[in-house]
């Protein structure tokens, strides 16, 4: 067999060597002993571009240092954020319109092999909020098609039956009427 080293290694090389594994491990040391950012990071020192987003909640927020919004985009350049003309009346929940619901419904029987449409209308004075309708058929030949606003006082619902007749039942959910768009 051969001898794998004829020579001795040289000094610069020995030396490079060791230099090359004490530095290897002066990292790894360093690297276990790294501080959090916590402790290197001067407390209120960061801007506002250096935080990750939505991690600021109330306690860190001064709301009244915040000062408030000079106006408010609007087709009528002079109204401001400080306050909101058409919500002044509703100081409390009980005192808001919407304190109010009323429950509408309406009965009817689909045929069989027919589409029903059904409608509940709300009384006068009141708008529609929602609605939704309900069948007797437990055989699942009757389904409802579709389930909507009948502008702004009923709700529609269309019914669709293959088998026998079935009892059908729609129900609008009304609000006492404010002044609303396109009522």
């Amino acid at each position: 067999m051969r001898k794998l080293f004829r020579r001795t290694p040289s000094a610069p090389l020995v030396i490079s060597i060791l230099a090359l594994v004490l530095a290897a491990s002066g990292s790894a040391m360093a690297a276990s002993k790294l501080v959090s950012g916590n402790s290197l990071i001067k407390q209120h020192s960061l801007s506002g571009n250096r935080l990750k987003n939505h991690t600021l909640t109330g306690t860190q927020i001064n709301l009244s240092k915040l000062g408030t919004v000079p106006r408010a985009a609007s087709a009528n350049s002079a109204t401001t954020a400080t306050s909101a003309a058409t919500a002044t009346s509703a100081t409390t929940a009980g005192s808001a319109p919407i304190s109010t619901v009323t429950y509408v419904k309406a009965d009817g029987n689909d045929p069989a092999n027919a589409i029903l449409p059904l409608t509940a209308s709300c009384p006068s004075g009141t708008v529609v909020i929602g609605g939704g309708g309900s069948l007797s058929d437990e055989s699942g030949a009757a389904y409802i098609d579709d389930s909507y606003p009948s502008g702004n006082t009923g709700w529609t619902v269309d019914f669709n039956n293959s088998n026998d007749a079935v009892s059908v039942v729609v129900t609008a959910i009304c609000a006492p009427a404010a002044a609303t768009s396109g009522s």
